[in-house]
């Protein structure tokens, strides 16, 4: 008897949804950001365990000896938001892979901004080919970013997202040269963790950043987020740095790879500030240089 307790009891957990009426009402009398109604939510209906799914980012520590870069003189506030090389927002799917869009989509705008354009650079043949992260079951856009050094990626019309790992392919889509394919090998890598650091990366273009993510950041619509103390930790997740500013508070804007009816058209803003969920330690943030 105390088995089938016990049996019903995981079963009830693991079919605890990520987004409720209450939860949703309790948020709008609590946070400072605007949240998103119910019935709009695109996670309504999702288990907890589901929306774990979308969090790739590994709980290891990034070790490096590379010192944070500042620039010597440091805006109020830059924006590349919907400036001609920066990417449309993507959708990852059901499938931990934020570490593979946020590498794929940096390197994609800095190549472009670095004067070619290909596109959307594929986040498939990180997912795929990538052997030092885990696919759909995470890794980190630090280690990603070295693939993108070593080797370049393919553009996303060679390889479209599936959104499962699969064996690394030998020929494009089209049947194409695989090798020829790729583009966009980066010369470098620069550190932007710590705030000053991610200001000064921004100057250049868009970075990859770490985040930690709450079950609160599901109900997210608009505004400046920092997480609700009452909130549970979800697991880790690795963004798009898009910009910052310095008012009305200091925030980094960030793009998410949930697709563009997810927040501020797929876009959010989020406090700098470790306490609100994005890590500013060194090694944290990144970007490719070309």
């Amino acid at each position: 008897m105390k088995a089938l307790i016990l049996a019903l009891l995981v079963v009830a957990i693991a079919a605890e949804l990520a987004v409720t009426p209450e939860y949703t009402a309790y948020l709008k009398k609590h946070v400072s950001w605007e949240v998103v109604d119910y019935e709009e939510n695109i996670f309504k209906g999702w288990t907890v365990e589901e929306v774990r799914t979308l969090l790739g980012d590994e709980d290891r520590e990034v070790i490096t000896d590379v010192a944070p870069y500042i620039a010597t003189s440091i805006p109020s506030s830059v924006n590349w938001a919907g400036a001609s090389c920066i990417h449309e927002i993507h959708n990852q799917g059901n499938c931990g892979s934020c570490w593979a869009f946020a590498t794929a989509s940096v390197a994609s705008d800095k190549c472009c901004l670095g004067g070619k354009d290909y596109g959307w650079l594929s986040p498939q043949e990180l997912v795929s080919c990538d052997r030092t992260n885990s696919g759909c079951n995470g890794g980190l856009a630090s280690e990603a970013l070295k693939y993108v050094m070593s080797k370049g990626l393919v553009p996303e019309s060679c390889y479209p997202y599936v959104g499962a790992q699969q064996a690394c392919p030998t020929k494009c889509k089209d049947g194409s040269d695989w090798t020829a394919a790729h583009v966009c090998k980066a010369k470098s890598l620069t550190n932007c963790g710590t705030l000053p650091a991610m200001k000064s990366c921004l100057l250049k273009g868009p970075i990859t950043i770490r985040m930690k993510v709450y079950s609160d950041f599901f109900n997210y619509k608009s505004g400046v987020y920092c997480w609700d103390q009452k909130s549970a930790f979800q697991g880790g997740h690795a963004i798009r740095g898009v910009g910052y500013s310095d008012s009305p508070k200091a925030h980094i804007l960030c793009a998410n790879s949930w697709g563009p009816s997810w927040g501020e058209s797929g876009l959010f803003r989020i406090e700098a500030r470790e306490e609100c969920g994005v890590r500013l330690t060194a090694g944290d943030a990144w970007s490719p240089e070309y």
